[in-house]
């Protein structure tokens, strides 16, 4: 996928041994996607809690927007990237609420995650496009 790719370039350029999460906003303010990418560094591949919670959320989220919604999911998961964008609240804030509420679920999870053991094992951020532009601003 074009998209998606674009997004893990993107993240590539992030810090070494940090897990981060991007989260997006379309020009109304709504979430219409992530980015996540990386490690936690908690501890060893396989015991990490950290990486196995925050697995555990992603994973849900996709797979529960494209069974209990009719929205146009466009994700992709692989060892330490997923992402997941729906394209129609992107461009056209056209999406359900159940969508735009598992999305928000996500969001509450990995920031409780984070609050819990720390930024320094989680990074999040929030992506918003400004109104008629359609350029980011970054808020963490």
């Amino acid at each position: 996928m074009m998209m998606t790719l674009r997004y893990k370039d993107q993240f590539l350029m992030m810090r070494e041994n940090t897990f981060v999460i991007r989260f997006f906003f379309n020009n109304k303010n709504t979430i219409y996607g992530f980015v996540a990418l990386g490690e936690t560094g908690f501890t060893q591949y396989g015991l990490d809690i950290i990486a196995a919670g925050v697995s555990a959320l992603i994973i849900n989220t996709i797979h529960s927007i494209k069974h209990l919604t009719k929205d146009h999911v466009e994700a992709e998961m692989q060892k330490n990237y997923s992402t997941c964008i729906l394209p129609e609240l992107q461009t056209k804030n056209r999406g359900s609420k159940e969508a735009i509420t598992l999305l928000k679920s996500l969001e509450i999870g990995i920031h409780s995650i984070q609050n819990t053991y720390g930024e320094k094992y989680i990074t999040l951020e929030k992506l918003y496009e400004k109104q008629k532009t359609g350029l980011f601003k970054i808020f963490k």
